[in-house]
């Protein structure tokens, strides 16, 4: 099968086409598409640890990717998170979703572990109508689908981007009853200190900075704030069910999956970027 591996850690020109040895497995499928995620490239320069501490990082050579849609040798065309990377032709799932056919592969991409991120996060943060609910990075994958369902609620939601909405300069900005949290930093703290004191939730998963959201429990006690991660009580399954309208970005090939990468990290994208082998 052919395969986008690197040797090394590094830019995105370290990512090349191989051809290599087919994964062996009982769910092996021919993959009809890949899901690209910004942690991968953070992965692929080496820096993995730095935003996951709980990931002892690639052995070397390396496939990246941890989801693909894909047909089954029985015709089943399912999704997943694949045991040995996803950026392949050729891929093992070892828990497979069998999808419905009114969902496209783009769409299940976008809903498998961004959605599962959005629905959890969305979850935690108890939204009520009225609330006033701030969306840090709201031009991604997750980013998107957190402004819908919080709309869904009956929040006014404000769309934090680099690429528009209200931007990150939040001086005067009014107090919020809900942060989506998942830059860390700078931005992470000034977020922090946007919320409503004695009532404001903060939603923590993740920090696109490289550095986590620095509040300390006195911060916390001070403010009468509460800040929590993502419960574990959400499934695929469930966000499908869900009618979600995912924002679907760019489509690469496999050999293009490098120029994926530099958008990536410029934040030039929109919504769920994916690759078709």
């Amino acid at each position: 099968m052919k395969a986008v591996r690197f040797h090394e850690f590094g830019g995105p020109e370290v990512l090349k086409v191989e051809e290599v040895e087919d994964p062996v497995g009982d769910t092996l499928v021919d993959v009809t598409a890949i899901g690209l995620n910004y942690g991968e490239t953070v992965i692929r320069r080496g820096k993995g640890k730095e935003l996951f501490p709980w990931y002892p990082g690639p052995s070397l050579p390396a496939i990246l990717g941890s989801e693909v849609v894909g047909t089954t040798r029985d015709g089943r065309r399912v999704m997943g998170v694949p045991r040995d990377g996803a950026y392949a032709t050729k891929a093992v799932i070892e828990h497979p979703i069998e999808l419905p056919d009114d969902v496209s592969d783009h769409e299940a991409l976008a809903l498998l572990l961004q959605g599962t991120t959005a629905v959890a996060a969305t979850k935690a943060a108890r939204i009520q109508p009225g609330d006033r609910v701030l969306v840090e990075a709201a031009n991604g994958g997750v980013g998107t689908l957190l402004v819908q369902l919080a709309e869904r609620q009956g929040a006014t939601v404000l769309k934090a981007s680099s690429k528009g909405g209200i931007g990150y300069d939040w001086d005067g900005l009014e107090p919020v009853d809900v942060v989506f949290e998942s830059i860390g930093g700078q931005v992470g703290r000034n977020a922090f200190e946007l919320l409503k004191d004695g009532v404001g939730r903060m939603v923590v998963f993740g920090y696109a900075s490289g550095e986590p959201l620095d509040v300390t429990a006195s911060d916390i006690f001070r403010k009468g704030v509460a800040v929590m991660g993502l419960p574990q009580n959400t499934t695929p399954e469930e966000v499908l069910g869900l009618n979600l309208e995912p924002v679907l970005g760019d489509v690469y090939r496999l050999d293009e999956i490098a120029s994926a990468h530099k958008a990536l990290e410029a934040r030039t994208t929109r919504g769920k970027l994916i690759a078709r082998p």
